[in-house]
C-alpha cells in the first residue's frame, strides 16, 4: 500500500458526485454522539494526538517487535503450524506475506467501491453462555477475517478508497486499554499492535470512532457497510433506516448508506488465491483422516454420538480449531433427515451410516459427507443405490471446469438420479417424465452442491448461473433418500440414505478433489474396514 496518503482531505468537493449517487438507508449521528479526547476537536491532527500510531516499520521489524513483546494478544492465535500455510508465525504473528495478501485484498475492495468511498465493518461480537458472562469459543465474522486477518472482538475497520480509487487507506479503532478485563480475557490489540503487526495505515481507540465517522459526513464521502454486521452494536445507533440530518458540530446534513459491502467482499473471496487454497487443502485433508479412523472405529451397535466424537477428537488434535456446523452422524432411516442432527441413535447391525462433517482450520473450512456400512459389508440393494449414487457424484465431479456452472452440474445431478429411481423401480416412469414433473424431488430434495471457503456456505451472492473460474471452491453432494414409510418404494430399499460429497477446486487443467483421503468406491470402503478388524 506504498503511497497511500495519511490524511484525508478535508476538501467537500470530490465527495459531492458520490453524495448525489447515493441511495438507501441513511447515516445517523445524534447530538452529542461524538466523544472526543484531549485535543481531539474533529481534525485530523486533534483525533490523532494520542491514538495515531505510525506503520512506517518494515514487515521484519514488525515480527521482531512482536516476538520481543512475548506474547500475542488476544485475537492472535499462536498456531502449532506456523509459516507459510497458515499466514502466522509461531509466536503467532502474520507473517509478512500475508500482510501483503492482506493489502492486496484491502485494494481490490477499493477498486470494486465507488472512488472516495469508505468501507466499515465490525468484528463479529463475543458470545456467551446465555444468562451468564462465561465466553463462548470465538469465531470471526469471515469477510472481517478475510479483509484483515484479525481474530478478536470488539474493532473496528475502515478501507477508505482514494479519490481515483486506485489506493486504500486501512483504519483500525481497537479497545481501551483495560487491565482488569485483561485478567479474564486476556491481553487485547492495542493501537501500537494494529499498526506494527497487522498493517494498520492509522489505528485509534474506540473511543474516537464517532468523530471519525462524523468527519466522513462532513466530508459528504459515500459510506459502505454490511447492515447485518452492526446488529445488536454498541455503536449501530449511528446507523438508522430511517431518514433524518447528520449533527456534526453545528452544521446539519446527511450521507445515504450503501448496504453494499457484503457483495463486494463475496465476489472477491469466490475465487481463492494459492495461499487459501492451502488451507482448505490441510482442512479436508485432516477431515478425510478423520473419516477414515471413523470408519475404521465402525462395527454392529456403535453409537452415533460415538462417530460424532471420535470425528470431532481427530479433527483437533489434527490442528482443526472448530467445527464449521454440527455433525451429521445417522444411521440407517435416521440418514433420510437430511440435516439429521440429534446423533443419540444406535447403529445396528447391517445398518449404513452416513456422516456429513467437516473442520475449521484457521478460518478455511471442510465439508465431506461418507456413506458406509458398521458392519463392513454393503447388502445388496444398499450397494446397488450406492453405486448409483457414486456415478452422479463421479460424473458431476467431471463437470467442475471452467465455463461450466453450478446449476448446469445441477441439472446433470437431477438428470442421473432421476435414471437411478427409474430404474431401481421407486418411480414407474422414465426419467424424462420423472424430471418433467418433479418426481425425483421426495428422494433427492436438495442442490447438488454450494460454494466452500470461509464459510460452509460460502459466498452465497454468487449466482448459481455464474461460469466456473480457475481458483473457485465448490461441494459436490448427490444423494438418494429412501425414507421407511414411503411405501411406494420396493420394500428392500427402505431405510436407505446415501450421500456421497467432497470438496473441489476448479483449475484451468480440471477439478481436483480435495477430499480424496477418504474412501468412495465400495470395494475400497470394505477393504478398509475388513483391515480394522482383521489386524
Amino acid at each position: 500500500m506504498g503511497g497511500i496518503g495519511r490524511v484525508l482531505s478535508t476538501s467537500l468537493g470530490r465527495w459531492n458526485r458520490g453524495r448525489a449517487a447515493c441511495v438507501g438507508t441513511q447515516l445517523v449521528l445524534g447530538a452529542g454522539s461524538i466523544v472526543t479526547g484531549s485535543g481531539a476537536s474533529g481534525s485530523d491532527e486533534g483525533l490523532d494526538q494520542q491514538h495515531r500510531a505510525s506503520s512506517s516499520s518494515s514487515s521484519s521489524s514488525t515480527r521482531a517487535q512482536g516476538e520481543e513483546a512475548g506474547s500475542a494478544p488476544s485475537g492472535v492465535t499462536n498456531r502449532s503450524t506456523g509459516g507459510v500455510e497458515t499466514g502466522f508465525d509461531s509466536a503467532g504473528i502474520p507473517t509478512g506475506a500475508f500482510l501483503k495478501e492482506l493489502h492486496e485484498r484491502q485494494h481490490q475492495l477499493a477498486l470494486r467501491l465507488e472512488p472516495g468511498s469508505v468501507a466499515i465493518l465490525p468484528a463479529a461480537g463475543a458470545m456467551h453462555v446465555p444468562g451468564t458472562q462465561i465466553p463462548l469459543p470465538y469465531r470471526q465474522e469471515a469477510s472481517f477475517r478475510y479483509l484483515t486477518g484479525i481474530e478478536a472482538s470488539d474493532i473496528i475497520a475502515a478501507i477508505e478508497a482514494s479519490p481515483t480509487g486506485q489506493k486504500a487507506t486501512y483504519r483500525l479503532f481497537v479497545p481501551e486499554k483495560n487491565v482488569e478485563r485483561e485478567v479474564w480475557e486476556g491481553k487485547t490489540i492495542s493501537a501500537r499492535e494494529g499498526c506494527d503487526i497487522y498493517g494498520a495505515d492509522e489505528t485509534q481507540t474506540l473511543s474516537y470512532f464517532p468523530a471519525y465517522l462524523a468527519r466522513v459526513v462532513k466530508q459528504n464521502r459515500p459510506v459502505v457497510i454490511n447492515s447485518k454486521m452492526w446488529r445488536g452494536h454498541r455503536f449501530s445507533k449511528l446507523f438508522t433506516g430511517s431518514g433524518g440530518a447528520v449533527s456534526v458540530s453545528d452544521r446539519r446534513g446527511y450521507v445515504k448508506l450503501r448496504d453494499e459491502l457484503e457483495k463486494a467482499v463475496h465476489h472477491l473471496r469466490w475465487r481463492k488465491s494459492e495461499s487459501e487454497l492451502m488451507l482448505l487443502r490441510r482442512s479436508a485433508s485432516i477431515t478425510s483422516q478423520a473419516f477414515v479412523k471413523c470408519m475404521q472405529k465402525s462395527h454392529a451397535y456403535v453409537g452415533e454420538n460415538d462417530i460424532a466424537s471420535l470425528f470431532e477428537y481427530e479433527c483437533k488434535t489434527s490442528g482443526a480449531q472448530r467445527m464449521p456446523y454440527p455433525q451429521v452422524v445417522a444411521s440407517g432411516n435416521n440418514a433420510c433427515t437430511i440435516h439429521y442432527s440429534q446423533n443419540n441413535a444406535i447403529a445396528n447391525d447391517g445398518d449404513l451410516l452416513l456422516m456429513d462433517a467437516g473442520c475449521d482450520y484457521n478460518g478455511y473450512v471442510s465439508d465431506v459427507t461418507r456413506t458406509w456400512p458398521v458392519n463392513g459389508k454393503f447388502t445388496g440393494p444398499q450397494r446397488e443405490v450406492y453405486e448409483l449414487v457414486l456415478e452422479a457424484h463421479q460424473r458431476c465431479i467431471e463437470q467442475c471446469v471452467v465455463g461450466s456452472t453450478l446449476k448446469q452440474i445441477h441439472r446433470l445431478s437431477v438428470e442421473l438420479l432421476s435414471q437411478a429411481v427409474s430404474k431401481l423401480g421407486i418411480v414407474d416412469a422414465d426419467a424424462r417424465n420423472i424430471i418433467l414433473q418433479g418426481f425425483y424431488r421426495p428422494y433427492y430434495p436438495h442442490s447438488i452442491g454450494h460454494w466452500l471457503g470461509m464459510d460452509t456456505h460460502d459466498v452465497h451472492h454468487i449466482s448459481s448461473t455464474q461460469p466456473l473460474e480457475p481458483g473457485v471452491v465448490m461441494t459436490i453432494e448427490p444423494g438418494l433418500y429412501l425414507p421407511r414409510h414411503m411405501h411406494n418404494i420396493p420394500p428392500h430399499y427402505r431405510g436407505i440414505g446415501i450421500r456421497l460429497e467432497d470438496d473441489v477446486v476448479v483449475h484451468a487443467t480440471g477439478p481436483e478433489v480435495l477430499s480424496a483421503e477418504s474412501p468412495l468406491v465400495p470395494e475400497h470402503v470394505e477393504k478398509l474396514m475388513d483391515a480394522s478388524v482383521t489386524g
